[in-house]
C-alpha cells in the first residue's frame, strides 16, 4: 500500500459562523425553540406566575436589527419568527462565535453572568437587572437559554460526526 493509500484523510471542518448566522434565529429555528419552550411546563408555570410578557429578540452584534424574535404572552410562546421591526421589549446580542459556544456547551448563572458583564452577550433593549431581583424569574429565564442547546434545525450543530 502507498503511503497516500495508507494515510487517513482527516477532514478539516470550517468555523461554524456561517452556519450559525443562516439557521440560528431562522424563522424554523425560532419556531423550533417556541415549541420546546412551551413544551418546559415547569418553566411555564413560573413565567405564568410571574406574569411574564415580553418581545425578545435575538440576533447578531454585527447586524442593524435582531435575526429573530418570540412574542411571550403569559409566560407562552405565542409567535415565533424573523424580525418583523416590531416593538422590543428585549434585544439580546452576541457574536456568532459566542452564540455557537453557548449552544455547543450550554448556559448556567456563572457563565452567563460572565457574557454579559464581559459584553459578549449584550443587552441592547431591556433591564437584565431587573430579572436579577427575581430568583425565581432567573431561574425560568435561565432554563429558557437552556432550551436553546435542544433546538435542532436541518444540519445545525450536527458537526460532531
Amino acid at each position: 500500500m502507498s503511503r497516500i493509500e495508507s494515510c487517513r484523510l482527516v477532514a478539516v471542518k470550517e468555523p461554524l459562523e456561517k452556519d450559525i448566522t443562516m439557521q440560528v434565529f431562522s424563522e424554523a429555528w425560532m419556531h423550533e425553540y417556541a415549541r420546546l419552550w412551551n413544551a418546559e411546563q415547569a418553566m411555564v408555570r413560573e413565567l405564568i406566575r410571574q406574569r411574564f410578557n415580553a418581545v425578545i429578540g435575538y440576533g447578531f452584534l454585527d447586524q442593524r436589527k435582531p435575526h429573530g424574535i418570540l412574542r411571550v404572552a403569559h409566560g407562552i410562546a405565542k409567535q415565533a419568527n424573523h424580525y418583523d421591526d416590531c416593538e422590543l421589549n428585549w434585544d439580546l446580542r452576541a457574536a456568532p462565535s459566542d452564540w455557537a459556544q453557548w449552544l455547543g456547551q450550554g448556559f448556567n448563572l456563572s457563565n452567563l453572568l460572565v457574557a454579559v458583564g464581559t459584553q459578549r452577550l449584550q443587552v441592547w433593549k431591556g433591564d437584565h437587572r431587573q430579572i436579577l431581583r427575581k430568583p425565581p424569574l432567573v431561574n425560568a429565564l435561565l432554563r429558557a437559554f437552556a432550551l436553546m442547546t435542544q433546538v435542532r434545525v436541518g444540519e445545525l450543530l450536527t458537526h460532531d460526526d
